[in-house]
């Protein structure tokens, strides 16, 4: 009786969490999805930006766009500098892996005509040159490419999201140019007022999403509790008969670890617009990967099961 409460218990909770999450998934207009999470992304990185929207006037949005067009043409301009310096890494890091014991000393004999060319627009031009000069032979080589590596991936994830940050900005500036360019007076301010009304939507959406997140992350842990202390206590009451719960806890974890070992570091366009960080992104690689290893081995388990059921069943 006990176990079929316990049992009742932690599926009440795992059916109120998807009914939440189901909830949180139609709370938002599908039309304006984009705009919510540009706004969000927006807000972080220019909250002065948002304000200034919310707050404009039609007799102020004239020099408000000019200001931001003009702010986004020098972001413009500074990414064509992130991305050249990224493009010059990345034709480094190809050399590099094209690397062997055969090719090795000969790339190093070239290096300095190559560093001339590679290297000519190149901001960390020496660091690099010092670096590679401080390999001394192919066995070195390793752990310098994958300093290499690390520092391309850090230059990458900054360009995307600098690019990111200014498409979202962007959508917002040619909004409100577009109202700026009405002629009639009356719809300008109708316009403009209508835009302010969806950015405080916006607002509101954040919010709203951030307080599902929590109760989601809160009921998803409670079920996850629920599901370890009654494991626990039923292992402690009757180790003898329950030392496979500890087995496939143990397999659990080591499961979770491995697919966050292997999770990429790179944070896709996706995660940069959900705003994760690289450790929460690994999270999320190691997730799908216990979700997938989870669900081939139940299916596994229901095939053999099912072939050694038809064995006894034959004998």
């Amino acid at each position: 009786m006990k176990d079929k409460i316990i049992k009742i218990i932690i599926f009440a909770v795992a059916i109120l969490d998807c009914i939440l999450a189901l909830a949180f998934a139609f709370s938002f207009n599908e039309d304006k999805k984009d705009s919510y999470s540009q706004a969000q992304l927006v807000q972080a990185q220019n909250p002065t930006l948002m304000a200034d929207l919310a707050t404009a006037t039609p007799e102020t949005l004239p020099d408000l766009v000019t200001k931001y067009q003009d702010e986004m043409k020098s972001l413009n301009d500074s990414l064509k500098g992130v991305q050249l310096q990224k493009d010059i890494l990345y034709t480094y890091l190809q050399d590099l892996k094209g690397l062997d014991e055969n090719n090795f000393e000969q790339y190093k004999a070239d290096f300095p005509a190559r560093a001339e060319a590679l290297f000519a627009k190149c901001d960390n031009k020496q660091a690099y040159v010092d670096g590679f000069n401080a390999v001394n032979s192919y066995k070195d080589l390793e752990s310098y490419v994958r300093k290499i590596e690390n520092e391309y991936a850090a230059l990458k994830q900054s360009y995307l999201e600098g690019c990111n940050y200014m498409k979202a900005a962007n959508s917002f500036i040619s909004r409100a140019d577009n109202i700026n360019q009405t002629a009639s007076a009356s719809k300008k301010a109708s316009d403009l007022q209508d835009f302010q009304n969806d950015l405080q939507s916006f607002k509101s959406g954040a919010r709203l999403q951030a307080t599902f997140m929590f109760i989601g992350y809160f009921l998803g842990g409670l079920t996850l509790f629920l599901m370890l202390f009654f494991a626990l206590v039923k292992i402690v009451k009757e180790f003898k008969t329950s030392y496979k719960i500890l087995i496939v806890l143990a397999l659990f974890a080591l499961v979770i670890f491995i697919g966050y070992l292997i999770g990429s570091p790179v944070l896709s366009p996706s995660a940069i617009k959900m705003g994760l960080t690289v450790s929460e992104f690994k999270m999320v690689n190691a997730a799908c990967f216990t979700f997938y290893v989870c669900l081939l081995g139940a299916l596994l388990a229901i095939f053999v099961t099912s072939i050694m059921n038809a064995i006894k069943n034959r004998k």
